[in-house]
């Protein structure tokens, strides 16, 4: 895998599923309130990711196709560098938006569930909140118009990526979630032995998004290759 290419398809996963353990004596009903309540939305959301892993496959290989229809070739002899390094980064948003589009819904879902839950723990209350803000924010990004930024660059003799290259990778950079985006460890102490049947559901949901994860690098390689770019 390359070093830049963070979970695509398994985007999904980073809906952190904890080990069981009993909650303390001290955790507060809102605290054990709180904590079910994420891991129940965090079931349904990784369960939308399973059921939708097909259709998010499909998005991400229409990319390549469009790519080959619109911009084959267009980067051949471009210099490896940072504006390379960007054109990457902003193909890699395009891949992890349009692999997201089939769960937005499910998406907005969790973020209502989520965002305003309030732990004892405020590291814990706020990796809640701003995973949930991120989340929602990359979920209502619009792709980038990968094609348009890359003729752009090659016009100019490699000299200045687009306008549209810079700003995108600025948004993304900022919002991009990656697995475990909310520590386990903080959830664990709040947890109920009766959500063990939950958890283990969602474990073996975010195996299969892991799965998937793997199955888009190749075609996000291609799809680098296609253009231009080395990754």
């Amino acid at each position: 895998m390359s070093r830049r290419l963070a979970p695509v398809i398994p985007l999904l996963a980073a809906l952190t599923v904890v080990a069981v353990a009993p909650a303390p004596a001290l955790a507060s009903p809102r605290d054990v309130a709180a904590t079910r309540m994420y891991i129940r939305a965090n079931y349904a959301l990784v369960r939308a990711g399973g059921r939708a892993i097909g259709q998010s496959e499909a998005a991400v290989k229409g990319l390549l196709s469009q790519v080959r229809a619109e911009c084959l070739g267009a980067a051949d002899g471009s210099p490896q560098g940072e504006d390379s390094d960007n054109l990457d980064d902003e193909l890699q948003g395009a891949i992890t938006i349009l692999a997201l589009r089939p769960v937005t819904s499910a998406i907005g879902a969790f973020v209502r569930a989520v965002a305003h839950l309030r732990f004892s723990n405020p590291r814990l209350t706020r990796a809640v909140s701003s995973y949930a803000s991120r989340l929602r924010t990359l979920s209502s990004l619009a792709p980038p118009a990968v094609c348009a930024d890359v003729r752009a660059w090659t016009a100019s003799g490699f000299a200045t990526l687009a306008a549209g290259t810079d700003s995108f990778d600025l948004v993304f950079e900022n919002v991009n979630v990656t697995l475990g985006e909310v520590p386990a460890e903080l959830l664990a102490p709040y947890e109920r032995r009766t959500e063990k049947a939950m958890l283990r559901s969602s474990a073996r949901l975010e195996a299969q998004l892991a799965e998937a994860e793997n199955r888009a690098v190749p075609q996000w390689e291609d799809t680098l290759q296609e253009i231009g770019v080395s990754p």
